[in-house]
């Protein structure tokens, strides 16, 4: 959907509308829509938020709320339907999951300069607009992982994708060119996981996009091209000057500076100025990070299981946590593991620290039980959403950090040392949460226009204007008395309403009391079992009250706004207290599962190795704890000379358990964690790829097998020696020759030419004869035993090779027609001595330079174009891509 940039000081009314029989308050809300026409417009009505026409039916039918009418527009009845201003935010998180945008349009005071048309009614606007990648509102967000929204800008073949977290206040950056940016723009996307997508409206990356996953579809919002124009947009970075000098802005790419000013300007316009504090700029660089691909991540089902639960996955199974920011942090480490060895070896020197302190390690992880989300506090704060309740979120994010920090101070581990913030630093956030305290009233009201938030004394003038309420509700009590007395009427009463003020009730039949007496008393009301009077005396003072009750809202209003001012002051020096906090979470989350469940820490050695000692899935091994088994451990040792592992076994004796918990095992130490082994030395690697499981991608029109190769291919061409592989029943999409005749062409390239560690797992148990030709293989099996024709799988890794994949066996363990069976192993027996005599040499590969390698990659992109279906824009990119990359 296109997005345009409202206009909101030179709008006018249409003639069309003005002809139109409408009421003065129609008239308003055609104005504010005509304006915000891309948005469902939640349009504040007293103590409701309601909507009309269009915007009606679409949330009636979203929310299943009741459609009503109101007035009519041309002589039809206008839909209209709505909620409660005080339940708003669970109908808002309904539309914003749905995928709806919301203009937010409140009741507002009318400036001094304003000419009213009608004081009749309220003057409204939009006060900020709420869309999927633009949420600050606490309930609307999952407190454990990020709201990502995302910027794409691609010029002349050069392509910058931004992303920002509005709730945490850290915008981030990459940059892609060449033949293959698209592929690599798309993996990154998915890693983001983003709730939403702004793009120029007419770029050549939305048909892919689209065209790539339905997903992206519903999450993209197209922008005119104004929000993406380079000149605009460094002058709006240079707002971002705390976070970015000016110098370093002058060296940002045009298409950076574009996508980057994008994102900008876009909270600009749906947080109406008011944008939440900005406190980090960071360029991301593929190359500075373990790099795993999306079919990886999802086959070791890190993020979530293959049938879409999160329960069960590896997060889930490792995230001990105490704190939201902590789960997000932890959620950030397994996308973007680590590849510098002294980062790795200083989070497990610091999980070692809280392993060796168990006291320390118990008090701090009770401390940060119930930390208040201090990270996404500061942003509310800074987008000045006037709820109270984020400063004592602060308050007592502070005093909890601060403990925290204490308790480091005063152990005995010096490595933990570091982890303290400058002392400084801590002063100075220590005098945000005396500010704080000394202001805001504890428990504070959720939101400003209830009155009450700011404490007695921290303004004379608000002092005043609380005491004349005070006073003049004394004397309300003594009207009471007074009038009382001077009816006769004992069980008379003074009360308030919204609607009237204070006012007088007597019962029906006490009216005649009220006429009979001397006093003037004026008619208000008559309910079904009282009457209502005022007099002039009691107006006054109603007015006196309610006038003083509105300029104490307004002046603790301007209280509150300064105190959020001073706390955006100190809002870096908050964001480093809570980067802290959260990296001592994760830690301690990491010591308390090594030690909980026998994790070890591993060696990280210079030289290209993998040796683990009584090793286990973490994953595996706490689903069978949980049903009291025991998972059965195995070895693993692969080095410079030993690279590779060819593996043979039947399905379910173990074999792609083993194959992950191995690769998953290097995750967990490149994040930091200790590892599920008995002892474990691990080289640093700088990719990892799996390709384990059959599927295929019926959206892109590929089969299994053509997936397969695409995968493989990818190997082949961006795996290093420092890469980690596994490769799990290669060459089964297609015919049994084939098959073999690509796995072990595969398998021998992968051992001469890149030269990387690697677990090679097949079905074809004649590539196992390259032991001999290879002395860098080595051939494992699964375990088995045989009992009275029964199989047993042992789940244990040895030398040698399998006996037979015994299909057979496990098509009866799944109840397959024994007479199936019986006939299947007739036809075994008759063709198992085909393959024996299959001698195996060695395939020579004619090396190839660097610019044979990129000319091929460059070939394969153009192969794959579908020439009918490209814009000449988009084929006009492919050739700067081209070009770019053979310069």
């Amino acid at each position: 959907m296109k997005l345009k940039q409202p206009d909101i000081k030179g709008f006018s009314v249409k003639e069309n509308n003005s002809k139109a029989k409408i009421t003065p308050m129609m008239a308003q809300y055609l104005e504010v829509k005509n304006r915000h026409q891309e948005y469902l417009l939640f349009y504040r009505m007293g103590d409701f938020y309601e909507l009309f026409f269009d915007d009606a039916k679409k949330a009636a039918n979203c929310l299943g709320i009741a459609l009503t009418k109101r007035g009519k527009l041309n002589d039809k009845d206008i839909p209209m339907c709505g909620v409660p201003a005080h339940s708003a935010q669970t109908y808002l998180s309904r539309l914003i999951k749905a995928d709806f945008k919301v203009a937010i349009a409140e009741q507002l005071e009318p400036d001094e300069n304003d000419q009213v048309k009608n004081p009749k009614i309220f003057k409204r606007d939009v006060v900020k607009i709420i869309t999927p990648g633009t949420i600050l509102d606490e309930s609307l967000l999952n407190s454990k992982s990020n709201n990502h929204l995302i910027s794409i800008h691609h010029n002349k073949g050069e392509t910058c994708l931004s992303w920002v977290d509005m709730s945490t206040g850290v915008i981030k950056y990459q940059f892609f060119s060449g033949i293959h940016f698209q592929d690599d723009l798309s993996e990154v996307v998915e890693k983001i996981e983003p709730q939403e997508i702004i793009i120029e409206e007419f770029s050549s990356l939305n048909t892919y996009l689209e065209d790539k996953s339905k997903f992206y579809e519903k999450k993209i919002t197209k922008l005119s091209d104004s929000f993406f124009d380079e000149k605009n947009n460094k002058e709006k970075l240079k707002k971002l000057t705390k976070l970015l000098s000016l110098a370093k802005i002058e060296e940002l790419r045009e298409v950076e500076i574009s996508s980057i000013g994008a994102l900008y300007s876009y909270l600009e316009l749906t947080q109406k100025n008011n944008i939440p504090n900005l406190n980090k700029i960071k360029k991301i660089e593929k190359k500075d990070y373990l790099q795993i691909d999306n079919f990886s991540e999802k086959s070791l089902e890190i993020f979530q299981k293959t049938n879409g639960e999160k329960k069960g996955c590896l997060l889930d199974t490792i995230d001990s946590t105490k704190t939201s920011s902590g789960s997000r942090l932890l959620r950030e480490f397994l996308k973007n593991p680590e590849i510098d060895k002294k980062i790795i070896n200083f989070r497990h020197d610091c999980v070692q620290s809280f392993i060796d302190d168990k006291n320390l390690l118990t008090e701090i992880r009770t401390e940060l039980t119930g930390l208040p989300d201090g990270e996404r506090a500061l942003s509310r704060i800074s987008a000045f959403t006037n709820n109270p309740r984020d400063t004592i979120m602060i308050q007592n994010f502070i005093e909890k950090a601060e403990s925290v920090f204490a308790k480091i101070i005063s152990c005995s581990q010096d490595k933990l040392k570091s982890l303290i913030p400058d002392t400084k630093l801590r002063q100075k956030n220590l005098k945000i949460k005396e500010l704080i305290f000394s202001h805001i009233q504890e428990p504070p009201p959720i939101n400003l226009n209830n009155g009450g938030a700011i404490k007695n004394s921290v303004s004379n003038e608000l002092d005043n204007l609380r005491n004349i309420k005070t006073v003049k509700r004394k004397k309300i009590l003594e009207l009471q008395i007074e009038y009382s007395k001077i009816t006769g009427i004992n069980n008379l009463k003074i009360k308030f309403n919204n609607f009237h003020g204070y006012f007088i009730e007597v019962t029906n039949k006490n009216l005649d009391k009220i006429e009979n007496s001397n006093y003037k008393f004026n008619y208000i009301q008559k309910t079904v079992n009282n009457v209502r009077f005022s007099t002039e005396e009691l107006s006054q003072i109603s007015k006196q009250i309610l006038d003083s009750e509105e300029l104490s809202i307004e002046l603790e209003k301007k209280i509150y706004k300064q105190l959020c001012c001073k706390i955006n002051d100190s809002a870096t020096t908050l964001s480093v207290i809570s980067e802290k906090i959260s990296f001592i979470d994760v830690m301690l989350s990491f010591a308390y599962l090594s030690s909980e469940r026998d994790y070890t820490r591993p060696k990280i050695d210079n030289k290209k190795i993998i040796k683990l000692n009584k090793a286990r899935h973490p994953v595996v091994e706490e689903g069978l704890r949980t049903q009291g088994g025991e998972f059965s451990s195995n070895d693993c040792f692969l080095n410079e000379k030993e690279t590779t592992w060819l593996m043979t076994g039947p399905n379910m004796a173990g074999k792609s358990t083993f194959l992950r918990q191995t690769v998953i095992i290097i995750i967990m130490n490149q994040i930091g964690c200790f590892v599920p082994a008995e002892s474990a030395t691990l080289s640093i690697f700088d990719k990892i790829f799996t390709r384990i499981g059959a599927s295929d991608n019926l959206s892109q029109g590929m089969s299994t097998f053509m997936t397969e190769m695409m995968e493989t291919s990818k190997i082949i061409f961006e795996a290093s020696e420092n890469s980690f592989v596994i490769l799990d029943e290669l060459g089964r999409g297609t015919s049994s020759e084939d098959g073999f005749a690509i796995a072990r062409a595969v398998l021998e390239f992968i051992v001469s030419e890149i030269k990387c560690i690697t677990l090679f797992a097949t079905h074809y148990k004649e590539i196992c004869k390259l032991e001999k030709v290879y002395s860098q293989i080595k051939c494992k099996t699964l375990q088995i035993k045989k009992w009275n024709e029964e199989i047993i799988f042992l789940y244990k890794v040895i030398d040698g090779i399998s006996e037979g994949s015994f299909g057979i066996h496990v098509a009866g363990l799944a109840g397959i027609n024994e007479q199936i069976i019986t006939k299947s192993k007739e036809i075994l027996r008759t063709q198992k001595n085909s393959q024996e005599n299959l001698k195996i040499e060695k395939i020579k590969f004619k090396p190839e330079n660097e610019e044979s390698l990129k000319n091929k990659k460059i070939i394969g992109r153009i192969k794959k174009l579908k020439l009918d279906e490209i814009t000449p824009k988009t084929a006009h990119d492919i050739l700067y891509a081209v070009k770019k990359e053979l310069d």
